[in-house]
Order: structure tokens, then sequence, then C-alpha cells
């Protein structure tokens, strides 16, 4: 762990990358000698001991934790109403409290401003205008987040509201398996041996969208079994996790499977350390040996008692011979088609400019919603500019969750950011095939964790305004 520390700390590949990701870029120091900054010190002389200063953070926690409880129960229309009140809340906070500039603003506002760019540019500006709507929403939820999660308590409320969430969401997976459900749509190829498997989704009618909304609860479940106190806590957390866990190998989604491996090696890498600090010297050899054991043993245990498991995994491998991988590839290769038309700034954000654009460069019967990779999809959208700013705000994310959790100058902390950034890397392998990563359910979880990273970033830098 030293060793890695000192890489971190002293390495000029590291030091390259927390400056692409302008982790400590003095944005105070900007934002407060910026126009916008002046305005807000002048707005906080006149309104910071008024009512709305008192009542402004508990009402914007509220909505929050609201907009984290209903995303996966209610219609898109509902959760881009409780946005909308979350961006009013976000302009009421910024004249009544200030809080400092979470340091992935930049990055985020980038991503944002590119789709302006690809608004302005889009051959269909109508649709574009609804999709560019909802990145500012979301945009807004990040925002809202980034204020509010500086404060431990909030960010206790915030991550408990989340797993809270989760627990109906899995168990009711968990009973469609137990009792069946019938298939909303055709996810397995109707001539194969899988055709007849109970693909679980729950209340958001899609396995693959259920696989990739449970992706976090595993991480912040393991790390609120560990650090919250109340055993209550502890125990719903640890079920959020295990529930969770289970429910997402039963939507059969490939690309979930991949990700939950993904995320569970990211999180025994980054708390096996913590753990060896805890441990005596003697079981620190064994801990691992006996956890990888485990894992090994589920993983045969499944293949062998449960053989659609196996037979579903081993069809990521068929190419073209499932119909669920030849049905992406053929869009793919529309796809190509569309980024070649439109390289720079993109087609214009949102689903509904996809689908009037999309029709003229489809193969036969190959309809499509989606480019079914968020890559592809923002590409196509956004243009090779939307494209670098994603990708910037991605590497931002993931330095920054890194070297809090490297440095771990707030052990607390740095355990939730480390979940973050787990789930962050989760959801990034999982939408490298299907874009189910723009659906309201993923995107507020999505910006719940860039939030929480940035925060715990302020709090390790010392700069977070914890009142």
């Amino acid at each position: 762990m030293a060793v890695v520390q000192h890489w971190t700390t002293g390495s000029f590949v590291w030091g390259f990358l927390e400056s692409l990701a302008f982790a400590d870029a003095p944005l105070q120091r900007w934002w407060r000698a910026s126009l916008p900054g002046r305005v807000q010190q002048w707005l906080l002389h006149w309104a910071a001991s008024g009512m709305a200063a008192r009542v402004a953070e508990p009402v914007a926690m509220g909505v929050f934790c609201l907009l984290l409880l209903i995303s996966p129960f209610v219609p898109t229309a509902a959760v881009g109403a409780v946005l909308a009140v979350g961006l009013a809340l976000v302009v009421l906070l910024f004249c009544v409290r200030a809080r400092p500039l979470s340091p992935l603003a930049l990055p985020v506002s980038a991503f944002w401003l590119s789709g302006w760019v690809a608004l302005i540019g889009s051959p269909r500006l109508l649709s574009s205008l609804d999709g560019w709507l909802k990145m500012t929403l979301y945009a807004a939820g990040f925002a809202l987040g980034a204020h509010l999660l500086q404060k431990p308590l909030y960010r206790t409320l915030a991550v408990g509201t989340y797993l809270a969430a989760t627990l109906p969401v899995s168990i009711y997976g968990l009973l469609q398996y137990v009792n069946g459900a019938p298939p909303l749509a055709t996810w397995v190829d109707p001539e194969s041996p899988l055709a007849d498997t109970t693909r679980v989704y729950s209340f958001l009618g899609n396995p693959n969208l259920l696989a990739a909304y449970l992706i976090a609860a595993i991480p912040l479940g393991v790390v609120g079994a560990l650090v919250w106190k109340n055993w209550a806590a502890k125990a719903m957390a640890a079920l959020a996790a295990g529930a969770g866990a289970l429910c997402l190998v039963l939507t059969y989604s490939r690309g979930g499977w991949i990700a939950l491996t993904a995320t569970v090696l990211v999180l025994a890498v980054l708390l096996w350390p913590w753990l060896a600090e805890r441990l005596k010297p003697e079981w620190r050899l064994w801990v691992p040996v006996v956890i990888l054991g485990t894992v090994a043993a589920a993983l045969v245990v499944a293949v062998v008692a449960v053989p659609a498991v196996g037979e579903r995994a081993l069809s990521i491998f068929d190419g073209r011979d499932d119909s669920s991988n030849n049905f992406r590839i053929t869009v793919w290769g529309a796809v190509f088609e569309m980024i070649r038309a439109y390289p720079l700034t993109g087609i214009g954000p949102g689903n509904l400019t996809f689908e009037a654009i999309y029709p003229f460069f489809q193969r036969p019967k190959f309809d499509a919603l989606s480019a079914y990779s968020i890559v592809l999809e923002l590409t196509v959208e956004l243009g090779i500019v939307g494209l670098l700013a994603f990708l910037w705000l991605a590497s931002a994310m993931l330095v920054q969750g890194f070297t809090v959790w490297v440095r771990r100058a707030e052990p607390v902390g740095a355990l939730w950011c480390a979940a973050a950034t787990c789930a962050v890397v989760g959801l990034l392998v999982n939408g490298l095939t299907d874009t189910v990563w723009f659906r309201p359910s993923v995107q507020v979880v999505w910006w719940m964790l860039c939030a929480l990273i940035g925060a715990e970033y302020l709090r390790a830098a010392g700069q977070a305004d914890q009142d």
C-alpha cells in the first residue's frame, strides 16, 4: 500500500492525470473572482441570515432523497418534475447558502455545454431540445448533490435512501424469479435453450436496466455494513448488497454480469489494504485465499446447478450466432455511418433525435431506439466534442476517487468514495454494450455518485464546508 501511495503522490504519470482531471485546480479562487461569484457574494450579504437560508438545505435534502426514492418506481415525467424542483432549489441555494465548488464542476459543465453545442448544430432542433433539457435537469441533480453531500449527515441520508429504495426493487425481482414473470420484450433468442428462462425485471420493466440500477447497491451496501454504527442500518446495507447482487445475477444481463465482476474486483482490491490493517498478521494471508476460493466455488456451483447461467455467459462469445449479439453488431454498423455523417457535434442530444435520424441509416428489419453503447450513443448524439467531454468527466471521477482512497485523509469518507468509484467502474463497463445508462433511474444514481466523489475529494483536501 505504501508503494501505491508513493506512486499516486510522486509519480509524473499520476500528476499528469490529476492535472487532466483538474483535481487541484484553484476553483474556489476562480469562482470568487468571477462575475457569478461576485453576484453570489452580494446576494449572500442580503439573504444569508433570512428564513430561506435556514430551511433551504433541509428542504433541498428532502427533494434529493425523494428523487433517489422514487426514480425506479415512477414514469420519466415524474422524475423530471422532481429534478425541475431541484433546479429551482439549486438557484435558491446559490443565493442564500454558499459552499465550495465541486472539483468535478468543470468537466460536468463541459459535458453540459457539449450538449448545447450539439443542440445548436442539430438537424432536428425541436427533438434535440427535449434531450438537452433532460441533460440540464440531470446536471441540476448533480449540482444539488454536490452542494448537499459535503455534509456527512446528508451523505448518509442520500446513500441510505438509495439502498432502501433498492430493497423492494430487489425483493420483487427475486419473487419474480420464484413465481415466474412474463417477458415484456424479446430478450432471449427464441431458438435458444434459454428461451424459457425467467429474466427478472422488477419495477423497471427491463432486466438490463434493473442490472444497471442495482450495480451501485453492491459496493455502497458493503461499505455501509462496514462503517455504519447502528446495527439495523448495518443489516439494511448488507441486505441491500446481498439481495441486489443476487437479483442482478437473475436478470441474466450479460453486461450486468461483467459489470458486477468488475465492480467486485475493484472493490476487493481497494478494501483489502483497509481490512489488512485490522486483521492479525497470521490472518492476512488466509483471508484473501478464503474469499477468492469462496467466490470461485460460488461461480462453479452457479454454472453447474443452474445450467442457464453457464449457457448465457458462453453466449457472449457466440458472435453473430446469438440473436442479441447479431442485433447489436448490426446496429453498431449503422451508428458508425451516422457518426461519419455528423462527426464533430453529432445529431443532437436525446433519444427522440436518434429515433428521427436512425431510420435513414438502419439496416432492413433492424429497428433500434439507441446505439446500444454509451460511447457510441454519446458520439452520435454529441459528436467527438461530447465524447471527449464525457471521457474527461469519467476520468476525473476515477482519478479523484482513487486519490481520495489512497490518501485516506478522512477514513470513513474515503470508504464511501471507494464504493462510489467502484460503482462508477461498474456502470462504465455496463455501458460499453448498452445504453440503459441514459434511463432516469440510472442517471439519478450516476449523478449522485459523481456528487459524492467530488464532495469527498473536497473533504479530503480540507475544503468542504461541513456545517
